[in-house]
């Protein structure tokens, strides 16, 4: 199954693209994206083709910030029905939970969780294949945090933004949108706050209002026993498997079912927890060693390790050469002329 993603997701695409002296429609072209499906946000697109077009932009118009500017631009009504029942969560935290309950119907390429101890709350945002890269992610910070803060009237802001990437020489932008100190070259991408700042409150929001949009919007979530199951947990494990919690058992909270529920449902299409949980890691190990900042111990912490040998045991196994290895060949390789790597294993 490939992930999609909303038109509306890129509906201010042209003007962002404009803005920072792009062709918008020369760089849709390029991505396989036809402009005409722009006019309706409903339209569905292939997920990966849009962050190409994000990363792709970012680097031809110089602007480190593209994604964030994207995020910027939308407004909170172009989320779609969601947009009503946000506008009437009673705080930030029920806010950040709403979307995270119905983030099937925004895309299908991001994954939000929300982490609280009683102390200290985290909001983690994960990605499936071919968008978990700095614009992506960067773009769907700006979109969290900025709908969440404008939800309660700039009541809530996170005390730190974490990216798993670099820091870029340009910060004017995370600033201004973020408001918080930003932390880059971190073990997770998301946000971090004490848990009371959650309870920010929002004056405008009206509980029968909230309860006519949640009974709408339990109409649109898609049947979990529509043979989704498979994608499901790939999405849950994105997100959880970073945070080093990817057992069966968690990734079935993560999605409301029973353990033994969860392998049915991947049994009778075909998976197993096991065969999906090695491919998660494999992508995710090639994603975290593609980013040079990231040391071996981290990728093999980010990647449920104990230790950098077992991890690097493991990924020898799989692509046949050790993870320093594979990086120094990625970095020697040219991009449009690189050898063949080992064959990955299915």
């Amino acid at each position: 199954m490939i992930p999609q993603v909303r038109a509306a997701t890129i509906a201010t695409y042209v003007e962002v693209a404009r803005f920072v002296g792009l062709d918008p429609y020369a760089m849709l072209s390029r991505a396989g994206i036809s402009p005409a499906m722009l006019a309706d946000p409903d339209n569905i697109l292939p997920g990966q083709p849009v962050g190409l077009l994000l990363e792709d932009s970012a680097r031809e118009s110089g602007c480190e910030g593209f994604g964030l500017l994207m995020a910027e631009s939308r407004s909170l009504a172009s989320l779609g029905p969601l947009s009503l029942l946000l506008r009437h969560q009673g705080t930030a935290r029920e806010v950040i939970e709403a979307i995270i309950r119905y983030q099937g119907l925004l895309t299908e390429v991001f994954a939000f969780s929300l982490e609280d101890d009683g102390d200290q709350a985290i909001i983690r945002v994960g990605f499936v294949a071919g968008f978990g890269r700095r614009q992506g992610i960067e773009y769907a910070m700006g979109l969290i945090c900025r709908a969440t803060s404008e939800v309660v009237g700039g009541r809530w802001h996170p005390d730190c933004a974490h990216f798993l990437h670099a820091a870029p020489e340009d910060l004017s932008i995370h600033r201004r949108l973020f408001q918080c100190p930003l932390l880059f070259d971190s073990d997770f991408s998301g946000f971090a706050c004490a848990a009371a700042a959650l309870d920010a409150p929002n004056p405008a929001a009206e509980s029968a209002m909230a309860r006519h949009a949640q009974r709408y919007l339990e109409m649109l979530i898609p049947d979990p026993a529509d043979g989704t199951i498979t994608e499901r947990a790939r999405r849950s494990l994105y997100l959880l498997l970073p945070a080093g919690r990817s057992t069966l058992d968690q990734v079935g909270r993560n999605l409301g079912l029973h353990p033994r529920a969860l392998q049915r449902g991947l049994e009778k299409e075909g998976r197993s927890f096991g065969t999906l949980l090695n491919e998660v890691r494999r992508e995710l190990a090639l994603r975290y060693l593609s980013n040079q900042d990231h040391s071996v111990s981290a990728i093999a912490q980010m990647t449920g390790y104990a230790s950098p040998s077992s991890f690097t045991r493991w990924f020898a196994g799989e692509f046949g050469l050790s993870p320093a290895a594979w990086r120094a060949e990625e970095r020697a390789e040219p991009r449009a002329a690189a050898p063949a790597r080992p064959a990955l294993k299915v």
